[in-house]
């Protein structure tokens, strides 16, 4: 019985050491606080907050968060956004997924071990709306040179 109980406990270890564990969990938590627990949003573009909290998992050599948990922090508050607005549910309906098609981070301060943050979605600067446009025309580039159409885009 206690090579079951090893055997366990090796196993969840090996879940959040190799698979990144946390994020795997906090994700589904993720969406259902905000389905069950938070009021819905119909305004896709309305700020909204998410919280958070620095675990030793995001801590890097200089016992910062990593800049890469910056981005999966973004991703689970994502998904939360996603969730109450209503957009989530509407992609699993038709059998859709959503796909983050490009992402920009800037790094304002370091974030230490248990210090709580918060992810919120502001209303958009000038500069990052001309930053949009600038992809939204980079794309329209890319699919005239490979014969992608409109059309084919939204399929």
């Amino acid at each position: 019985m206690l090579w079951v109980l090893g055997a366990l406990l090796a196993l969840a270890l090996a879940f959040f050491a190799l698979l990144d564990g946390w994020y795997l969990v906090r994700v589904p938590c993720a969406v259902l606080r905000a389905r069950l627990l938070q009021p819905p949003v119909r305004d896709l573009l309305a700020e909204q907050r998410f919280a958070g909290r620095v675990l030793p998992s995001d801590l890097d050599l200089l016992l910062h968060m990593n800049n890469a948990r910056y981005l999966r922090e973004a991703d689970v508050a994502r998904a939360a956004h996603l969730t109450r607005c209503g957009v989530l549910g509407a992609l699993r309906a038709l059998g859709g997924r959503a796909v983050l098609a490009a992402s920009c981070a800037r790094y304002r301060r370091s974030l230490r071990l248990l210090e709580p943050f918060e992810v919120e979605p502001p209303e958009l600067p000038e500069d990052l709306q001309h930053w949009i446009a600038y992809n939204e025309a980079s794309s329209q580039l890319l699919r005239a040179e490979s014969g992608l159409s409109e059309a084919a885009k939204e399929q």
